[in-house]
């Protein structure tokens, strides 16, 4: 059948679907099989395709050109690629490329709703680095959002260091009267880890904010180092 063709059984589909994530197996095979599952294009069948988002190949640009391929197969798939792909964000990591068809198909509202939804599941996930967490919150850059902005303000007081970096860096791209305070906030914290304001440090250089309100402050913590300065507007920049 077509692409909209649904006479394919189960059985089938499972056996494609191992062909496709099979990351040690040749190319050409896993890239027939994502071919014939889109071909089949039942839910089951998109369901399928998504699980080549589960894995990495180790020759990057197959794996990217693999991955992007799948991604305009989802979109070109339309309102029937959207319930596999928020079951897939819901459940799965690697919800980069989906949540991006997602977006492209459904819309920004169904996608940040989606992403959040996945993130509140990896708040629940214990673990000294949770990798999920940190790979949903670098995503939220991308999803421009008033409930985005909200949990990123909240996720820049995070106890990890990695997904604090990765809140700070996605905040930072709604601007300075929306960024800068928070960032203020975790530069004057004594327990911010020097590497976190380290990267802080720079972002500020490179966006040239003023920190004025804070300067007197961030002076009597003693944090800045040497290679850095005030200049008149006070804005903090690098010493010559």
């Amino acid at each position: 059948m077509g692409l909209f063709g649904f006479g394919n059984s189960e059985g089938k589909i499972e056996r494609l679907k191992k062909k496709a994530t099979n990351k040690f197996g040749q190319a050409i095979e896993r890239q027939m099989a994502l071919k014939s599952l889109r071909q089949i294009g039942s839910s089951e069948a998109l369901s399928a395709l998504l699980a080549r988002f589960t894995i990495n190949v180790d020759v990057t640009i197959t794996d990217q050109d693999e991955k992007r391929e799948v991604y305009d197969w989802l979109v070109e798939a339309g309102e029937r690629a959207v319930e596999p792909i928020e079951r897939f964000v819901a459940t799965h990591d690697g919800v980069y490329w989906p949540l991006k068809a997602l977006k492209e198909v459904a819309g920004l509202e169904r996608a940040v709703e989606a992403l959040l939804i996945a993130l509140d599941r990896a708040e629940t996930v214990e673990g000294r680095v949770n990798e999920l967490k940190v790979q949903l919150v670098s995503n939220l850059r991308d999803f421009p959002h008033p409930l985005v902005l909200e949990r990123l303000k909240k996720l820049a007081h995070d106890r990890h260091d990695e997904v604090r970096l990765m809140a700070l860096d996605g905040l930072m791209t709604y601007g300075e009267a929306e960024a800068l305070p928070v960032v203020a906030e975790r530069m004057l914290d004594p327990e911010e880890s020097p590497r976190i304001r380290s990267v802080l440090f720079e972002q500020l250089v490179d966006h040239g904010w003023s920190f004025a309100q804070w300067k007197d402050r961030l002076v009597e913590s003693n944090v800045m180092p040497s290679h850095y300065r005030f200049d008149d507007k006070g804005c903090i920049v690098r010493s010559r």
